[in-house]
């Protein structure tokens, strides 16, 4: 064997040894998530939110005599028969998630989570949290938002409502203090996120428009 083919085999083997340890990177910072439970969250967010875009398509056939007996289950978040509350759009960071209403480990390994606040686009302050699981998933690219960007959020019963950013910053991970409710009678919305600094947390906020 001659200096090229032994240069040839060594580069070849560096190759696939490059290529392992970022297989096994992304093996290990991958969320282990439970396939079942994954299976039925976008299986009812399909469900709720294709059924409600046909009627969004159908509103040029809508009879204004036509009274709306729809009966909605979600009364109460805490008793609703749904564990999809809404959907989050960001059209910046392009990422469109439901918004699960409670949060829980093997939640938020799935979607978006509701951590704290009143039902979605009502008075108060919306708390959600996403995993920054630094692959452009959940809320990975939060930290490119900017003053004024838009956020859209949208309930399972109700409209959409759109918010701009009006804040962003970091906090320690156990202050709670941008949970606050106190919102001087406005609409606000809470994103929060893991940053790349241990034990710090980013905060967006944003106010309904």
């Amino acid at each position: 064997m001659n200096l090229g083919e032994r240069k040839l085999i060594f580069f070849l083997l560096l190759i696939v040894l490059i290529l392992s340890c970022i297989l096994v990177f992304k093996i290990k910072t991958e969320p282990k998530y439970d396939e079942k439970l994954y299976n039925e969250i976008y299986y009812e967010y399909e469900q709720l939110f294709e059924s409600k875009q046909e009627e969004s398509e159908n509103e040029a056939n809508f009879n204004p005599s036509k009274i709306d007996n729809t009966v909605y289950l979600m009364v109460d978040e805490h008793e609703n028969e749904y564990r999809v509350a809404g959907k989050i759009l960001i059209p910046k960071i392009k990422i469109q998630y439901p918004i699960i209403y409670e949060t829980t480990e093997e939640y938020l390994k799935i979607a978006p989570t509701k951590l704290f606040g009143p039902t979605i686009n009502e008075v108060g302050n919306l708390c959600i949290v996403g995993h920054n699981y630094k692959n452009d998933q959940f809320f990975s690219k939060l930290s490119e938002l900017s003053i004024n960007d838009k956020v859209y959020v949208k309930p399972n019963k109700g409209n959409d409502l759109l918010y701009l950013v009006y804040d962003k910053y970091e906090i320690d991970e156990n202050d709670m203090t941008c949970t606050s409710q106190d919102t001087n009678g406005n609409i606000e919305l809470t994103l929060i996120t893991c940053t790349s600094k241990k034990n710090k947390r980013l905060v967006v906020k944003c106010r309904a428009k």
